[in-house]
C-alpha cells in the first residue's frame, strides 16, 4: 500500500496502491478472458442493491429518532412536533422512505428472477435515491435534534459521514443517472435500439 487517504469517514479504506511488473497466470482469471466487465456488474448489482436497502433502513432511523423526539420536545410551551416546520419535512422523508423501499424490494425480488443487466437501471434508480435518502433524513435529524444532534452523542453525524461516501464510491449519482437515462432513452438494455436522426 502506498498511501492511505483520509476521508470524511475516517478512519477510511480508501488506500492508493501500485503494482509494477505482475504476471498473472491463466489459471487466475475469473470467467472468460475479456469477460471481466460482466463478472464486475454483477457483484456490483448485488452490491448497489444491498447499500440501498441499508440507505433506506438508516434514513427510517434517523425519521423515526427524529418524529419520537419531537414529540418529547417542547419549545416555547408546545411539543415540537406541533410546528409544521418540523412536520413537514419529516413528512418529505418518511414518504420519500416508503416509495424507495417499495422500489428496492421490487428490483431485489426481480434481481433472483432475470438477468441482472436486465434491470440495471432500476438497480441504479434504487441506489442513487436511497443515498440521496439517508443523507438527507440524517441531516434533518441533526436539524431536529438541534446541538445534540450534531454531536457524537446521537449516531445522525456518523450515518452523514457513512452514508455520503455512498453517493460518490458506488457509482456516483452520475454514473447512476447515466445509467437510468440510456435504459430510458433505449441507448443500453434490453430495448436498446439505433437513434434515428434526420
Amino acid at each position: 500500500m502506498d498511501f492511505h487517504w483520509w476521508t470524511l469517514n475516517t478512519p477510511t479504506d480508501h488506500a492508493e496502491v501500485t503494482l509494477r511488473d505482475v504476471r498473472i497466470p491463466d489459471s487466475a482469471i475469473l470467467g472468460e478472458e475479456g469477460g471481466g466487465l460482466a463478472v464486475a456488474q454483477t457483484f456490483v448489482h448485488e452490491n448497489r442493491i444491498r447499500q440501498a436497502a441499508s440507505g433506506v433502513g438508516a434514513a427510517q432511523f434517523c425519521i423515526d429518532r427524529s418524529v419520537e423526539y419531537a414529540r418529547k420536545r417542547n419549545t416555547f410551551g408546545q411539543p415540537l412536533a406541533t410546528r409544521q416546520a418540523i412536520q413537514w419535512p419529516l413528512v418529505e422523508l418518511q414518504t420519500e422512505a416508503e416509495l424507495v423501499r417499495g422500489l428496492v424490494r421490487k428490483t431485489a425480488w426481480e434481481l433472483d428472477r432475470v438477468p441482472h443487466m436486465q434491470i440495471s437501471d432500476k438497480v441504479s434508480m434504487c441506489n442513487y435515491r436511497a443515498n440521496r435518502l439517508v443523507c438527507e433524513a440524517a441531516d434533518w435529524a441533526m436539524q431536529v435534534h438541534g446541538g445534540l444532534g450534531y454531536s457524537r452523542h446521537t449516531p445522525f453525524e456518523h450515518i452523514y459521514r457513512h452514508h455520503r461516501r455512498y453517493r460518490i464510491t458506488e457509482g456516483s449519482e452520475e454514473v447512476q443517472m447515466r445509467k437510468v437515462a440510456a435504459y430510458l432513452f433505449g441507448f443500453a438494455g434490453p430495448q436498446a435500439q439505433q437513434l434515428v436522426s434526420d
